[in-house]
């Protein structure tokens, strides 16, 4: 008896260490593109992936407090019709749905955002923050081993400024480094999409297949912070902006070794926050917050709410002819800070390291992917999310495609992209199916032999 329980437990304990071997050894779990040096004594990025295994307590007036804010005295709730122009100066109810979202996000979070603590993934002795997987297996733009960065858009000096700002003038731009965190309900259904080495789970509901757990839960909380090669001797508005230590693209005298990383110095400029509110066509709402430089005491004062979005305004140019276009309604706009950042396409929203020919739902609602496909081509075999010849410009097809207002399980409007499984709007989940395909199917990566 005695020895059919200890053959019981070496069987047990094989199986669990087979298992989390699988489970780390498998490059969607990966910390970051590379390791740093022996002698590295800074920060280091962990991955947050203990996903919850069941769905978290439901939002409550305490825990979700925008999901209740009363905007007018009649109804309870905030107006997402499009019944009316929403004007952010004269109904302070849309600052307070933002502020709301970033007051959550910085419980837990020093006064500073300083460099050696970064962001804290543990709030009130329970892992709040959790990340996506497979955000390091791209060579070239992946999750950097400080703080998990990954890089993104590169911007030009132009759209730091708004009404009356700059022309870009020459020069290599300022690239963007990013890290983007799921709260506890929406690190569910991360946890529901992906097995123990990364691969996606599919699942057909009422004939729609997509990744298992989807859609995103209300209660879902997402926030993703943008840092910039930009410095404040660039921008003087980001004075007193955290200033984080980065293993990104070495710098060269016109452009980046996009094959090269070194440790250097990023500035925060962005804070984009998105959450599910059932009441929104789209059942998402996202917002962005700029760092602009007020005399504020901690790093939170200085964040500048820019915006929220809960739509596309498909009844606005370019998704109509200008003769037909309305003035847009599905985007609320603090105007007091144009001088400082430009907003998105004909008055949608969009932040200030953003293709201001876009917006920020437009550009996510284009989170489509295909599990099999090892070489993924915007406009070709995905939706064009970072944008396409005459984006904003002309009255064209694809610009009524590009702003529509859709929401899950809906297809990318115009039926160019069938069979693509949705993903509610998370280019991370998108990246992820994408690096997963490629990895299967061994595909060489970028920068492969860097």
């Amino acid at each position: 008896m005695i020895q059919i329980n200890i053959n019981r437990l070496l069987l047990t304990l094989w199986l669990a260490t087979t298992s989390f071997i699988a489970f780390a050894e498998s490059p969607a779990w990966n910390n970051a593109v590379n390791k740093p040096p022996t002698n590295w004594q800074g920060p280091t990025f962990k991955l947050s992936d203990q996903y919850p295994t069941e769905m978290p307590a439901a939002c409550t007036d305490v825990t979700c407090p925008w999901l209740n804010i009363d905007l007018f005295s009649e109804s309870k709730g905030v107006d997402f019709s499009d019944s009316s122009i929403p004007d952010w100066s004269k109904e302070p109810k849309y600052k307070d749905y933002i502020t709301s979202i970033l007051d959550y996000i910085k419980q837990g979070q020093t006064r500073d955002l300083n460099n050696d603590q970064g962001l804290i993934v543990d709030v009130d002795g329970q892992t709040r923050w959790f990340h996506i997987p497979w955000m390091a297996y791209a060579k070239e733009t992946g999750r950097e081993f400080v703080h998990g960065l990954t890089n993104e858009r590169t911007a030009h000096l132009s759209d730091f400024y708004g009404v009356g700002g700059p022309s870009d003038g020459e020069g290599r731009g300022f690239e963007t480094w990013a890290v983007g965190m799921y709260n506890d309900i929406g690190a569910y259904t991360i946890g529901q999409s992906f097995d123990k080495n990364g691969q996606p789970i599919l699942e057909t509901v009422n004939g729609i297949t997509s990744t298992k757990g989807m859609p995103f839960k209300e209660g879902t909380v997402v926030v993703k912070f943008l840092f910039s090669s930009v410095t404040p001797t660039d921008v003087e508005y980001l004075k007193g902006s955290p200033k984080w230590q980065a293993n990104r693209h070495k710098e060269t005298s016109d452009n980046y070794d996009k094959c090269s990383r070194t440790i250097q110095d990023v500035h925060l400029v962005q804070v984009d926050v998105a959450v599910v509110d059932s009441r929104s066509p789209t059942r998402w709402v996202y917002g962005t917050y700029a760092y602009i430089n007020n005399g504020g005491t901690t790093v939170w004062d200085n964040l500048q709410p820019v915006g929220l979005q809960w739509g596309m305004d498909p009844w606005t140019f370019p998704a109509v002819p200008k003769s037909e276009s309305i003035t847009a309604r599905q985007s609320v706009l603090n105007k007091s800070i144009e001088k400082y950042e430009h907003f998105g396409c004909e008055d949608r929203l969009a932040g200030p390291v953003d293709n201001k020919l876009s917006s920020c739902l437009s550009c996510h609602a284009g989170a489509f992917a295909n599990v099999d496909d090892t070489n993924p081509q915007m406009g070709v075999t995905i939706p064009p999310i970072f944008g396409f010849d005459g984006l904003c410009n002309q009255y064209s097809q694809e610009n009524v495609n590009y702003f529509q207002t859709t929401q899950f399980p809906q297809a990318y409007s115009g039926g160019n992209y069938p069979n693509l499984l949705n993903l509610d709007t998370s280019l991370q989940m998108q990246i992820a199916v994408q690096q997963h395909a490629m990895f299967a199917a061994n595909m060489p990566r970028e920068c492969e032999d860097k």
